[in-house]
């Protein structure tokens, strides 16, 4: 015998399970655990060297830049960014969404491995670590108040 046919001639056991299976689904659904912002490892790694005393021209050609060039060969780097302060760079290495953390962190540890023997030695050991997006403002307001003319104050929002 034909299943479609059965279930026409007798509508009451389909309509019985949709209507079992429509209450399990709401059941189920308001069980469902939501996050407002989800959990994401996203590939991203931060070097920080710090070479006391000297300037940001010297940190940028003895250490930022044999860095930097050390880490632009590992494979499914984006972008390297590097922020130099007196006596410290600070070099963030962002991948492509694919990469492992784990092995981008163990990627860039070997490259800054490579090229320690090249750094000053009065350099401090070079701090390698992820970079946790989980807990950085998403958005940030700066609001700023301008006297413009005879109108009066005006807020700009940037």
């Amino acid at each position: 015998m034909n299943f479609s046919a059965w279930a026409i001639r007798k509508p009451t056991p389909s309509i019985l399970l949709f209507i079992m299976l429509t209450v399990a689904g709401l059941v189920a659904f308001r069980g469902l655990g939501v996050q407002y912002m989800p959990d994401m490892d996203y590939p991203a790694v931060i070097v920080t060297a710090s070479l006391p005393g000297a300037g940001p021209e010297q940190v940028e050609a003895e250490v930022a830049r044999p860095i930097e060039d050390s880490i632009s060969s590992i494979a499914g780097v984006r972008h390297v960014t590097t922020t130099i302060n007196d006596g410290s760079a600070r070099i963030f290495v962002d991948f492509a969404v694919e990469k492992n953390l784990q092995i981008a962190l163990t990627d860039v540890r070997d490259a800054v491995t490579r090229v320690r023997s090249m750094l000053p030695s009065d350099l401090q050991e070079p701090v390698v670590s992820r970079v946790d997006f989980s807990g950085l403002a998403v958005l940030t307001y700066a609001v700023s108040r301008a006297r413009h003319g005879r109108g009066g104050p005006v807020l700009v929002c940037r």
